[in-house]
C-alpha cells in the first residue's frame, strides 16, 4: 500500500519523458484496485515462522505470490511505454527509472520470501531488511524524489538546477544499492536483524552497507542545496517545461487562484502523447499555453 502512490507517479512520468501513451492504461488502472484488494489478505506472510497452521501458510503463500501478477502487469506496461520512446533523461525520469529497477529487484526477492520454506530459512535476518528497504527507499523514496523534481516548477514557478539533480540521482542510486544489496548475502549467511554487534564473518557485508548508508546521507546535501537555491533564485519556469499532457500543466506556474477561469472539458483520453489529440477543449487556453502543448 505504501508503494501504490509511487506507482501512480511512475505511470504519470514515463509517458511524459518517453513521449508515448501509457501502454495498457486501463489494465494498469485496474491492477491498482486488484493490488489494493489482495494486499488485505497477505498479512500472515509476516508470521510464517510462528505457530501458523500449515493450511494457513499455504493459503497466504498463494495470495502473496498472486499479488505479483497485477504488479508485474504494471512493470511490463511501464517497460512497454519506455520501449522505443524518445527518452528525455531529465532528473525526474532518472529517478523514475532508478526506482523501477530497484523495485524490480525487490519484487524478485519478494517472491522468494513468499515461499514458506525460504521465508522460514531467512526469517529475522538481514535478507528481509534488505528486501524491505529496496521497496521503501529504493523504489518509494526514489519515486518521491522523481515527483518532487517533476512538479517542482509547477509548485514554485522556478526551475531546479539540472546538474545538482543528476548528482543527487547518481549518489542516491549508488548509495541505495551499496547499502541494501550487501544485506542479502549477509542474511543468507544467517546474520540476524536488530543486533548491535555481529560476528567477524559478517564484517565485509556490513562495511559495504555502512559505506552505502553514509553515501545516502551525503546524497541529500545536493538535493537540499538544489531545492533551497533554485526556489530562491532559480530560472523562471514556463507554464509547461516538460510539454506534458495534464490539467495542471495547462495553467501558469505556479498555478493562479481558482486554477481555471472556465471549468475545462476533457475531450480525449489521458496520456495521449503522439496522438495529436488535445486533452481539453482548446478555446479556454491562452495562445502561449496552446503553442507549448502543440
Amino acid at each position: 500500500m505504501i508503494i501504490l502512490p509511487v506507482f501512480g507517479v511512475f505511470s504519470e512520468l514515463f509517458p511524459v519523458y518517453a513521449r508515448k501513451p501509457l501502454f495498457g492504461y486501463h489494465v494498469v488502472a485496474i491492477s491498482s484496485f486488484i493490488i489494493t484488494g489482495l494486499s488485505g489478505i497477505v498479512w500472515v506472510h509476516h508470521m510464517f515462522a510462528s505457530g501458523t497452521p500449515g493450511w494457513m501458510r499455504m493459503l497466504f503463500m498463494a495470495t502473496t505470490m498472486l499479488i505479483s501478477v497485477p504488479t508485474g502487469i504494471k512493470i511490463f506496461a511501464w517497460v512497454a511505454t519506455i520501449w522505443g520512446g524518445k527518452l528525455r533523461l531529465d532528473t525526474p525520469m532518472l529517478f523514475a527509472l532508478g526506482g523501477l529497477l530497484n523495485f524490480l529487484f525487490a519484487g524478485i526477492t519478494g517472491i522468494m520470501l513468499a515461499a514458506v520454506p525460504f521465508d522460514i530459512h531467512v526469517n529475522n535476518t538481514y535478507f528481509v531488511v534488505g528486501h524491505f528497504h529496496y521497496v521503501i527507499y529504493g523504489a518509494a523514496v526514489m519515486g518521491i524524489y522523481a515527483a518532487i523534481y517533476h512538479w517542482f516548477p509547477k509548485m514554485t514557478g522556478r526551475m531546479y538546477y539540472e546538474g545538482l539533480g543528476k548528482l543527487h540521482f547518481v549518489l542516491t542510486f549508488i548509495g541505495v544499492n551499496l547499502n541494501f544489496l550487501p544485506m542479502h548475502p549477509a542474511g543468507l549467511q544467517g546474520m540476524p536483524r536488530r543486533v548491535a554487534s555481529y560476528d567477524p564473518e559478517f564484517a565485509f557485508w556490513n562495511v559495504l552497507a555502512s559505506l552505502g548508508a553514509f553515501l545516502l546521507g551525503v546524497s541529500t546535501l545536493p538535493f537540499l542545496l538544489n531545492m533551497i537555491s533554485s526556489w530562491i533564485q532559480g530560472p523562471k519556469a514556463p507554464a509547461n517545461p516538460w510539454r506534458a499532457i495534464g490539467l495542471e500543466w495547462m495553467v501558469a506556474s505556479p498555478p493562479p487562484h481558482e486554477n481555471f477561469d472556465v471549468i475545462p472539458t476533457i475531450v480525449s483520453e489521458p496520456y495521449g502523447y503522439g496522438k495529436d489529440e488535445p486533452l481539453v477543449a482548446s478555446p479556454m487556453l491562452s495562445t502561449e499555453l496552446a503553442s507549448e502543448l502543440s
